[in-house]
Order: C-alpha cells, then sequence, then structure tokens
C-alpha cells in the first residue's frame, strides 16, 4: 500500500511539472510573438532624395497641410495647375484612420535630374464572413524633376486617390 502510494505520488509530480512546462512554454510563446509582431519604427528617408520628397509630399497630404503639399510641386506642375485649382481638389475632411490604410514608397528610378518612385497604397477591410478580409492595393508612379537642386514632384497624382 504504501509503495502504490509513493507512486501515485512521483506520478502526481511528474504530471504538475508537465502542466507547469505547458504553462511556460505558453506564456513565452505568447510574450515572444507580441515582440515580434511590433511595428519597427521606420527610419525616414533621407529628404533631399526622390524618396524622402515623395513620403514628404504623402506626409503633408495626409496630415491636410495643402499649402505644404503644393511647395513639393515642380514649378511646371504647380504652373498647370494653380494653387487655388489645387486647392480646391484637396479632400477636405480628416484623414482615414492609421490602421486600414498603408502607404509603401519605393525609388524606381534615378536618371540626371529625373526620377520615378513607386507608391502603393493598401487599403486593409474587414469582410462580413468571418475571419475574412478584403485587401486593396493601388501603384501610382510619381515622377519627379530636380529644380535649383532639389527634388520636385513633377506629376503628382490626385491627392485623394494617395490618402484614402
Amino acid at each position: 500500500m504504501a509503495e502504490q502510494a509513493s507512486n501515485a505520488r512521483s506520478t502526481d509530480r511528474f504530471l504538475v511539472g508537465i502542466v507547469i512546462g505547458s504553462v511556460v512554454l505558453i506564456v513565452v510563446g505568447v510574450l515572444v510573438a507580441q515582440l515580434a509582431g511590433r511595428n519597427q519604427p521606420t527610419r525616414a528617408a533621407d529628404p533631399s532624395s526622390p524618396v524622402g520628397v515623395v513620403e514628404a509630399y504623402l506626409e503633408a497630404l495626409r496630415a491636410g497641410d495643402a499649402d505644404r503639399a503644393y511647395s513639393y510641386l515642380s514649378r511646371s506642375a504647380q504652373a498647370s495647375t494653380p494653387r487655388d485649382r489645387y486647392l480646391e481638389r484637396f479632400p477636405r475632411f480628416g484623414p482615414p484612420s492609421q490602421t486600414s490604410t498603408r502607404v509603401l514608397i519605393e525609388p524606381v528610378s534615378v536618371e540626371g535630374d529625373s526620377a520615378e518612385v513607386k507608391v502603393t497604397v493598401s487599403r486593409f477591410n474587414s469582410g462580413g464572413a468571418p475571419f475574412s478580409t478584403n485587401t486593396y492595393h493601388q501603384d501610382y508612379t510619381i515622377r519627379l524633376v530636380r529644380e535649383d537642386g532639389a527634388w520636385k514632384v513633377a506629376q503628382p497624382a490626385e491627392p485623394y486617390a494617395l490618402i484614402y
């Protein structure tokens, strides 16, 4: 009888050890997943580069600062779209939620005093069915020219398309 009680206690300790070990592994796994899943802060691009200028232009659009966005346009772009007409096309309501839209800016080409930058706008929308999401991607090519040593947006896309 004493031997059975001793075997039962050692089995119970073994089982408790497995349960505690499992709980510890689950907690560690959750912590690792959360730490790995955090968004790393992105570095701002060099503001004198084509990507940096497009990034600043989009930031001005998203902030609702039409005057600052207009200042990133080249002289020819400003001549083809006077300031008052540009301001009329500018969205008059607040920017979208940061969680529903993601913007990726990539350099495409730089040749002499002209450059192209690709902007991909991804919109995430939760669907009606459980566990489903709709993701839409739209690519835009922003053309830039160098004027007086600074990059300027030569062919802007519609402001609405880039921020909504």
